[in-house]
Formats: structure tokens, C-alpha cells, sequence
């Protein structure tokens, strides 16, 4: 496992030997089952985490007391930062495996040291947000000015085969339509 930690770390360009290894000498890697809840909306939370394997999600109960999914994580993903996924202490949003999947857990006051001693990691730090940014304002327009069916063109490109990983109910969810109408709109693309 700790091959598939220093390979994410290489892709998020933390390169150099000494701070891979001071990366996993302060985290914590966990393999995790279906529908495990890494962190539940609400409830303080003082960890950041990257996905090694697996894919999860992160949703919202609505008051109705629905599911809302509100986006995905894939393997390799590093899971919104503390500081923006976080109110006043507390989580914002519930994150929740829908596979199998392998975490890797480091407390926010470890990584912020690593941040403000270590080059790479503040620069890993800074192309995070800028990510995270650019796919909430691109989540946004798309959300705000697509319909149904390019929404979920739009998730396919994103998220290439993730209909055949997770149930369809929260692909739904996640579009803004319901589970009928998210089949409707299948058997539809098939047919073009």
C-alpha cells in the first residue's frame, strides 16, 4: 500500500524521497469497507485525507431526509481540504465510501507543519485549492445552466464508467433528477 501512497504523492508532485517518507511517517493508512462514513455532516473532524483505491462520495441529508450527493472521489483523489469542507469546526458535508476503498488519514495540524516547513508540500498544498476551485466554479455553471442529459454527458467525461461502480440512486442524486428518470434518460442515450 505504501507504493500506491508514494505514486499519489509523485502525481501531486511531492517527489523528493525524504518528504514521501515524512508524509507517511505522520499519516495513517485504513482500508475501509462499502458504505463506510469517513466523516458525518455536522461533527468535528481535525484529519485530511487522499483515496488511495475505491470510490466514495460526499452528500448531504436533505430535510426531507434524502441523500444529496454533491460529488465524487476517485482513486488517487485528495478529498477537499479541512478548511474549506469545514463551518466553525465542523463538517459540512458527510463523506461516505461506495466501494471497498483505501484512505489515508493525517491530522490538518501534521500537513499544516509539513506545509509551512516543506516547499513541496506548501506548493501541494496550493495546487489543491486551486483544483478544488476550478471544479467548484465548473460544477457550478454546469449545474446551474445544464439540463438533465448534460449533466450526466458532463459526469461520464468526468467519470468514466462509474455507472458500473456505484448504484445508480446516487448518480441520480448527484444529477438532480430521480432514479426513474435517470433510467428514462439512459435507455434514451443508448438509443442515439
Amino acid at each position: 500500500m505504501e507504493k500506491h501512497l508514494e505514486h499519489i504523492l509523485h502525481k501531486h508532485k511531492i517527489e523528493s524521497v525524504f518528504s514521501k517518507q515524512l508524509f507517511i511517517s505522520k499519516s495513517k493508512v485504513t482500508e475501509l469497507s462499502k458504505n463506510h462514513e469517513v466523516f458525518r455532516e455536522g461533527k468535528k473532524n481535525q484529519s485530511e485525507y487522499l483515496l488511495i483505491s475505491g470510490v466514495a462520495h460526499r452528500y448531504n441529508i436533505s430535510e426531507k431526509g434524502d441523500i444529496v450527493t454533491t460529488g465524487f472521489y476517485m482513486s488517487g483523489s485528495v478529498i477537499t481540504p479541512h478548511f474549506a469542507r469545514t463551518h466553525k469546526g465542523k463538517n459540512i458535508f458527510s463523506l461516505q465510501t461506495l466501494t471497498d476503498a483505501v484512505i489515508v488519514e493525517i491530522p490538518v495540524k501534521e500537513l499544516d507543519n509539513l506545509r509551512s516547513t516543506n516547499k513541496e508540500f506548501n506548493d501541494f498544498g496550493q495546487r489543491i485549492v486551486e483544483a478544488e476551485l476550478v471544479s467548484n466554479f465548473y460544477n457550478e455553471v454546469v449545474f446551474r445552466s445544464y439540463n438533465a442529459k448534460e449533466r450526466l454527458l458532463t459526469l461520464r467525461k468526468q467519470f468514466p464508467n462509474l455507472e458500473n461502480l456505484i448504484p445508480h440512486t446516487i448518480i441520480a442524486s448527484y444529477i438532480g433528477i430521480t432514479k426513474v428518470s435517470f433510467s428514462r434518460l439512459r435507455n434514451e442515450l443508448t438509443r442515439e
